[in-house]
């Protein structure tokens, strides 16, 4: 009897080992079923992926023009489609443009069923959306901006279109949403199966995302330089991918005039600090544009001698957070004086 317990119980752990192994083999399959991106791409918008999808082209602009389409494909006195649409806005900012790749089986219409749930889950607000044969000319004017190419243009049977906007303070977030089951179209970068499921999603920042405006004291300053030797001020805010000075920046500059004129004797370094969106080269310019834009302030407006401070830009190099989220981003835009 004892023999026979023996045996079953071996039994028993037997199957729980091959279902521990089963169970591995399915998490590391769940784990490769979803592609790497590809070089240099990644959510934009805050918005989530289609679950196992992969980003497998994207283009990234620090300043474009872009045309949302906000309404129906326009037609002309014939009736015929135009390639304008009967409400668009024409925005400039901080463009990025993504290809998505989802594994097939889902459809068009539960892909875009699940972002249309994370742009409202997110605060963005819808406005305008169209399907299938509402869509119109989507296609075209996708397959001619931007990555993807003939993908959209020859695939619109199944397409799905959607233009939301997200507002943060001063910034807007533009979102255009187009999600088509692949059809036809050469693409020489990506080659999808039939019916899968494609998805384009643009995003568009206009104006700079709200920063931290806490404004430091001059006696803040001076404790902060001796304790810390450094402060760091995120009351100075610049318009977006420029080096110009914001009004709101007033009780931050005037906090730094204050101090330097309280303590004659100290000289100051001003180093420039920004996320990481744009590159490497992009940021450590603009970082050093907006210190000496400080400097400049300093000096003419609160008679502060030039030969006292130090302009310097460090771009992306210095984070005090993740850039992977807005948040961090905002933490990581700032300008920081330290002593000389």
């Amino acid at each position: 009897m004892l023999a026979s317990t023996i045996a079953r119980g071996a039994l028993i752990i037997r199957r729980g080992l091959v279902s521990l192994a089963a169970l591995a083999a399915c998490a590391s399959l769940a784990s490769a079923a979803r592609a790497a991106d590809a070089a240099g791409c990644k959510d934009a918008g805050g918005l989530k992926r289609f679950e196992r999808a992969s980003i497998v082209m994207c283009e990234q602009r620090d300043f474009a023009e872009y045309t949302l389409p906000t309404g129906k494909t326009a037609r002309d006195e014939n009736g015929t489609m135009t390639n304008k649409f009967e409400a668009s806005l024409a925005l400039e900012g901080r463009l990025t443009q993504s290809v998505y790749a989802v594994p097939k089986g889902p459809s068009s219409a539960e892909v875009f069923r699940n972002y249309k749930a994370d742009l409202a889950a997110k605060g963005y607000k819808l406005l305008f959306e169209a399907k299938q044969a509402d869509t119109g000319m989507l296609g075209h004017f996708f397959e001619e901006r931007g990555p993807g190419t003939q993908i959209w243009g020859y695939s619109d049977d199944e397409a799905r279109y959607a233009a939301a906007v997200k507002e943060d303070g001063d910034a807007k977030t533009y979102v255009a949403l187009y999600v088509v089951e692949y059809a036809d179209g050469y693409e020489p970068k990506f080659r999808p199966e039939k019916g899968q499921v494609m998805v384009r999603l643009d995003t568009v920042q206009v104006g700079e995302l709200t920063d931290r405006m806490v404004v430091v004291s001059a006696s803040q300053i001076t404790k902060d330089l001796s304790v810390n030797g450094k402060v760091a001020l995120y009351g100075i805010l610049f318009d977006f991918n420029q080096a110009t000075i914001k009004p709101e920046s007033r009780p931050t500059l005037d906090e730094i005039g204050k101090f330097l004129k309280e303590n004659p004797s100290q000289n100051i370094y001003v180093i420039g600090h920004t996320d990481n969106v744009g590159g490497f080269d992009f940021n450590v310019q603009l970082s050093k544009a907006r210190a000496s834009a400080v400097v400049a302030e300093l000096a003419k407006s609160y008679a502060i001698p030039p030969g006292r401070m130090v302009a310097s830009g460090v771009g992306l190099q210095a984070p005090t957070a993740s850039n992977a989220t807005e948040d961090g981003r905002a933490k990581n835009r700032r300008v920081e004086l330290l002593p000389r």
